[in-house]
């Protein structure tokens, strides 16, 4: 039986843990300070895809109430013994499993273009459903056209899945759903590898 993209997606991270976990490590979002402004102390925060939960404790120490969840269960042990002030799920975003207006922001950054093109309507409507009105969602995916395999240095050579979007194509998705576009902008790979982009939105309820 072929292998879903998830799974196949969620073995790469499995079998990599630590080593992915320290390629990531010091890339960081220009917008996340930026984001964790945009609420009070004790704000609940959903982490999607927290991997280790790099920016899940940036956002602890700002005061905020977070929650992380990951399909990867070697990451989301890292992710315990590094935040435990936070709160972390296994949980795939095909089955988020929160009741309505849990969260003020939802921080989404290098995770929904691991999904397949079909899927993704859905998961955004879940989003939707989760954020409370007038929360904001943060997202990042990357640039492009397709889907695909790809092998890269971040995974140490190991193929994960990737679904690639335009700015205009995200935006008419998130928007939908319900989503207000309040910001948009294709900007460099984080990573700086060389002629890869992403595309980075802001989005309200």
């Amino acid at each position: 039986m072929k292998t879903s993209p998830y799974e196949s997606n969620r073995r790469v991270y499995n079998k990599l843990g630590k080593k992915y976990l320290d390629g990531i490590k010091n890339t960081i979002s220009t917008r996340r300070l930026l984001f964790s402004k945009l609420f009070k102390s004790g704000d609940r925060i959903l982490d999607v895809g927290c991997a280790g939960g790099r920016d899940s404790k940036f956002f602890i120490k700002k005061g905020l109430n977070v929650t992380g969840i990951d399909f990867s269960t070697v990451l989301l042990n890292f992710a315990r013994k590094e935040v435990p002030q936070a709160t972390f799920k296994k949980m795939n975003l095909l089955n988020l499993n929160f009741k309505k207006e849990t969260f003020n922001g939802i921080w989404a950054n290098a995770v929904l273009h691991h999904l397949k093109r079909k899927d993704v309507p859905k998961v955004l409507g879940r989003l939707y459903k989760v954020l409370k009105q007038n929360g904001t969602l943060h997202l990042t995916v990357k640039k492009g056209a397709g889907e695909e395999y790809a092998k890269e240095n971040l995974s140490s050579g190991e193929k994960r899945f990737f679904t690639y979007f335009s700015k205009a194509e995200m935006e008419k998705l998130l928007k939908a759903q319900g989503f207000k576009i309040t910001f948009s902008k294709v900007i460099p790979d984080e990573h700086k590898r060389v002629g890869l982009f992403s595309v980075a939105i802001w989005a309200q309820k």
